[in-house]
C-alpha cells in the first residue's frame, strides 16, 4: 500500500489539505484518528522567541543587497531562525507536530531494507489553568527487507510505543504491535498505525517520566543554547535541537538561501551542512549516534564527497515558530549489529490551533484503557 513518500520539497508546497495521524489501537482503548487541521493557519500563541526572530530577519534584509556580506549572513541567519524555532518548544504553551522519516539501508551482501518511522507528539506545557499533556507515539515499519537480515525484521521495528502524560507527569505507556498502513486512499501521505498494549510496568507512574513543563529561568541566548546542545548530547537527554546538528557549531553551514513565503506571512530556508564540520563536532557526531544508536557513525554523501552530505529545509513563521522542516541525510556505520550505509529523508509538520491540540479524544482513550486494565 506504501505510496510514493511526501518528499521535504514538495511537502512546502502542500496546501492546506490533509495530513492524517492515525493512532493505533487495542480492544480496550480504540483512539480516533485526527488530523494536522489547521497547520497552514499562522499561529495563535506567544512565540517566545519571536522579538529575536524578527531582528535576525531584519538583520537578513539589511544585507540581502550587499553582495559583499549577503552570503555570510544569510548563513547566520538561516542557523540562528533554525536554533529560536527549536528551543521555542521550551517555552511554548502548547504545540504538536507530525513526522515522516523513511530510511533505506544498504548492509552490503547482509542484506537491504527501507523502515518507515512517524511520530506524533502533542505538548502542553503545564500552566495556571492546565496540568501538563504529552501524547507521544512512535510506530515503526519495514516497508522492504531482503537477505539475511530478513529474520531481524522484529528488530527494525522495535520502539513502537506510545507515551501519554497527564497530571504534568504522570505516565501511561503502551507498547505498540502489527505496524500497518490505514487503507485510505483519501489520505495526502501514507499513515501508520498499529495495535496498542497497556505497558506492563509503566502505568499511573510518576517517576518515570520528567514533568511537562516549560524550562525554568530565562530564555537561553543563542550561546547558550549552543553550550545547552553540546551538554544534551553529551547527557545523552532528549534533544532540543531538531535533525541531530548542532547548527550553532562554527563553519557547519555552507551556504543559504531565505525566501519569503508567497503568503507573505513566513520564510523558506535552504540550509546545506558541512559534513566534514559536522562529522567533527562533538554535539552533532554525538547526537547522531545516540539517536541511531551507533557508537561509529558518520555522515557521507552518495558520491563520496563529504561536504555535501546534508541538507536542512525549514519553513518559520514571521514569528519564528516552526511551520514545517526537513532533512536529508546519508550516513555510514554500525547499529543493531550490522555495519552499512543510510539514506533517509525526514519530514515534520506542525500546528498550533485550539482543534489540533484538543485532548479530548486522546483522555478518552485512556480512560478506556484504565478501564480495561484497572
Amino acid at each position: 500500500m506504501k505510496r510514493t513518500i511526501i518528499k521535504i520539497l514538495s511537502l512546502l508546497a502542500v496546501p492546506a489539505v490533509v495530513v492524517g495521524a492515525a493512532a493505533c489501537k487495542d480492544d480496550g482503548a480504540a483512539n480516533s484518528g485526527y488530523e494536522l487541521l489547521d497547520k497552514d493557519e499562522y499561529p495563535a500563541v506567544e512565540a517566545p522567541y519571536e522579538e529575536e526572530s524578527r531582528a535576525a530577519i531584519e538583520r537578513w534584509l539589511a544585507a540581502e543587497n550587499n553582495p559583499l556580506t549577503s552570503a555570510q549572513v544569510a548563513k547566520e541567519v538561516a542557523a540562528e531562525l533554525f536554533a529560536y524555532a527549536c528551543y521555542n518548544e521550551e517555552y511554548i504553551d502548547k504545540y504538536v507536530y507530525f513526522s515522516d522519516q523513511t530510511g533505506s539501508t544498504d548492509l552490503g551482501v547482509t542484506g537491504k531494507s527501507t523502515v518507515t518511522k512517524q511520530d506524533y507528539k502533542l505538548i502542553i506545557h503545564e500552566g495556571e489553568d492546565t496540568p501538563g499533556y504529552k501524547y507521544h507515539y512512535t510506530i515503526k515499519h519495514v516497508d522492504e527487507i531482503s537477505g539475511v537480515i530478513s529474520m531481524f525484521q522484529s528488530l527494525f521495528e522495535s520502539g513502537t510505543r506510545l507515551r501519554f502524560v497527564i497530571d504534568t507527569n504522570k505516565l501511561y505507556r503502551f507498547d505498540g504491535n502489527d505496524p500497518h498502513y490505514v487503507e485510505d486512499e483519501s489520505l495526502v501521505q501514507d499513515i501508520l498505525t498499529c495495535n496498542w498494549t497497556p505497558d506492563t510496568g509503566s502505568w499511573g507512574v510518576s517517576e518515570d517520566e520528567p514533568p511537562i513543563v516549560k524550562r525554568d529561568g530565562e530564555k537561553l541566548t543563542i550561546d547558550e543554547m549552543a553550550q545547552d546542545v553540546l551538554e544534551t548530547a553529551r547527557s545523552g537527554g532528549e534533544a532540543v535541537m531538531h535533525c541531530n546538528i548542532n547548527i550553532l557549531a562554527d563553519g557547519i553551514v555552507d551556504s543559504a538561501s531565505i525566501v519569503p513565503m508567497p503568503s507573505g506571512d513566513g520564510y523558506t530556508v535552504t540550509m546545506n551542512i558541512n559534513s566534514d564540520v559536522a562529522n567533527e563536532d562533538e554535539a552533532s557526531i554525538t547526537m547522531l549516534r545516540n539517536a541511531n544508536g551507533s557508537s561509529d557513525c558518520r555522515w557521507v554523501s552518495d558520491d563520496g564527497n563529504t561536504t555535501s552530505a546534508l541538507q536542512i529545509l525549514y519553513q518559520v513563521w514571521d514569528n519564528g515558530l516552526f511551520k514545517v522542516y526537513g532533512l536529508k541525510e546519508t550516513w555510514s556505520g554500525t547499529t543493531n549489529g550490522f555495519r552499512g550505509t543510510a539514506n533517509s529523508s525526514l519530514s515534520v509538520q506542525y500546528s498550533y490551533s485550539n482543534r489540533d491540540t484538543d485532548m479530548t479524544a486522546k483522555l478518552a482513550m485512556l480512560d478506556e484503557a484504565i478501564a480495561s486494565r484497572g
